[in-house]
């Protein structure tokens, strides 16, 4: 999901109070505290999350398949793993 950031963003808000605690309160950079926070978020916006690019299947025969193949990712893994380890003796 895309956000946008605005002006009244609750999230600038909390992150620009946490910018200007961290520097210890100075007085009249409340401009430069709300413009580094809101380039931050929007940075963090635009990265992508874990979840980027997979679509949520429709049907339950979609679910299934996705659910098989997310299982057979974890089994080959696990065999991959045994096979890398030394054999036991």
């Amino acid at each position: 999901m895309e956000h946008h950031t605005s002006p009244d963003d609750p999230r600038v808000r909390e992150r620009a109070r946490a910018i200007w605690e961290r520097e210890g309160r100075p007085e009249g950079r409340h401009i430069e505290h709300w413009q580094q926070a809101t380039r931050e978020i929007a940075e963090e916006d635009a990265v992508p999350g874990p979840d980027s690019g997979l679509q949520t299947p429709d049907s339950a025969s979609e679910r299934a398949l996705h659910e098989a193949a997310e299982h057979l990712r974890g089994v080959d893994a696990h065999s991959r793993h045994r096979q890398s380890s030394p054999a036991e003796g």
